[in-house]
């Protein structure tokens, strides 16, 4: 028997099991009353609206019809039953439930489920699910075995009872709901249009200045998540004087966000300058990344796991880090560099023509616009609300536990495999979190529309003109 037919063979086997262990009854596990449960998902949040700042191609079709609460999304929150070490599936999952595009594009049918023929479609699942998750009155926890079997199936990695890494399964089933869309091998191209990349993917872009010609090089890389630097921050704030004198306070996601984007010094043997003046030879530079495209959901994950020469297996960093509620990701992208570059060097001309014209007797000049005091138009295209926490429990990244906190409404929810309590503010963010993912709050081009951020172009357009003119 070949591999292939052995490795099926055992797969469906293991989906028989799993399918009969599913079908036996099950004690509800919940700690709070189940009606009390279900008051959480006739609470709906704000509608959401579309900005062009996030997305590309069809989006307003794609989107917009998802971007509010159905009110048949009235089931209690369920659980998922561990399936044998797949808590890092199961809070995957959950986190995309309480996404309201996610949900609302499968509750509405939009993955049309018998027109479909890709074999081991996982979205085909994914709309099973949400219809036995939202669209449902039953409390006890669910059993989402055809995900399970189809996940085996197309990331042989996966294939087992065995714990993995929930930030790679989130890689690894994004990628499977894009093999769904049709669209083909996500890296065939840069900007994927299908509905799930359009959800999750934002791009990067990465500026690298050469410090002897001053040529500025630019590169563009999409992205689906942010993975931020933790071991590196724990040292520099050992070293820090405020938290000496409080070493308990945890590390600020917003202080990892701005190292992610700090500008750091590459050595001549790390960059090679192209430019007419350098001719394709080393040379010094200095590089910066910003967020070129923010998506309408940022998943924010943290590099936990680190490879020793010690140790086989990677070790886990424990630091806590503290994130907030809401989130401003506006200082961190490409945008508001350009912006606070603009303004430095229109301040620096200003302050020039500024000492002439009082050595002239002449009036000053009008101040530059000034990007620090973010506008309301460009504050409500950048502000995200969080949306779910995951938390992984244990030592080594192949052994311990996953849970989650997801937010339905106004409350937040504890999934622990298939028991769901409340949970509270307070509790969700004393959490040490692993990934964090966020929704942008409003998809409206700022408070005006398009206006809004029309008349905010408009000024800084006019700051550079008046920046150039010399």
């Amino acid at each position: 028997m070949s591999a292939n037919a052995d490795t099926a063979e055992k797969l469906t086997k293991a989906y028989i099991e799993l399918q009969d262990m599913i079908a036996k009854p099950a004690d509800v596990q919940t700690t709070k009353d189940p009606k009390d449960l279900k008051k959480v998902s006739r609470t709906s949040p704000r509608k959401r609206k579309l900005s062009s700042q996030y997305c590309y191609g069809d989006e307003e079709k794609v989107i917009l019809p998802n971007a509010n609460v159905l009110a048949c999304s009235s089931g209690a929150p369920r659980g998922l039953f561990n399936l044998g070490a797949t808590c890092y599936m199961s809070v995957i999952l959950q986190a995309m439930i309480c996404n309201p595009m996610m949900r609302n594009y499968f509750l509405t049918g939009r993955h049309d489920v018998t027109e479909c023929t890709i074999e081991n479609c996982v979205a085909c699942s994914m709309a099973a699910l949400f219809g036995e998750m939202l669209a449902s009155d039953r409390v006890e926890g669910y059993g989402p075995v055809e995900l399970l079997y189809k996940s085996w199936r197309n990331d042989e990695e996966l294939e087992g009872v065995k714990q993995q890494d929930a930030h790679q399964y989130f890689q690894s089933f994004l990628n499977q709901l894009h093999l769904s869309s049709g669209k083909g091998s996500p890296k065939a191209s840069k900007d994927c249009t299908c509905f799930y990349h359009q959800i999750f993917a934002g791009k990067l872009q990465s500026t690298v200045l050469c410090l002897t010609c001053r040529n500025v090089s630019e590169t563009e890389d999409p992205i689906i998540d942010l993975s931020l630097d933790i071991r590196h921050q724990a040292k520099k704030r050992k070293m820090d004087s405020n938290a000496k004198a409080n070493p308990d306070s945890p590390l600020e996601l917003e202080t990892c966000l701005k190292n992610f984007t700090a500008s750091e010094k590459l050595g001549a043997d790390a960059y090679k300058c192209r430019s007419d003046i350098c001719r394709d030879t080393h040379q010094r530079a200095r590089k910066h990344l910003t967020i070129k495209r923010l998506p309408p959901t940022m998943c924010i994950t943290f590099k936990r796991y680190e490879k020793t020469h010690e140790k086989k297996e990677p070790i886990k960093l424990d630091t806590k880090v503290a994130f907030p509620l809401q989130l401003d990701m506006t200082p961190y992208t490409t945008r508001n560099f350009q912006r606070v570059r603009t303004y430095q060097q229109a301040q620096k001309q200003n302050q020039q023509r500024g000492n002439a014209a009082d050595a002239a007797g002449e009036p000053p000049q009008q101040p530059p616009f000034d990007p620090y005091r973010t506008p309301l138009s460009a504050r409500s295209l950048g502000w995200y609300d969080l949306a779910a926490v995951i938390v992984h429990i244990g030592a080594t990244i192949n052994t311990g536990h996953y849970i989650c906190y997801c937010r339905r409404g106004d409350r937040w929810l504890k999934f622990d495999d298939n028991k769901v309590t409340l949970a509270g503010e307070k509790e969700v963010l004393a959490a040490n979190p692993y990934l964090l993912f966020y929704v942008v709050r409003n998809l409206k081009e700022g408070p005006n529309g398009k206006e809004g951020v029309k008349e905010e172009e408009e000024e800084v357009e006019r700051v550079e003109s008046s920046g150039s003119d010399d």
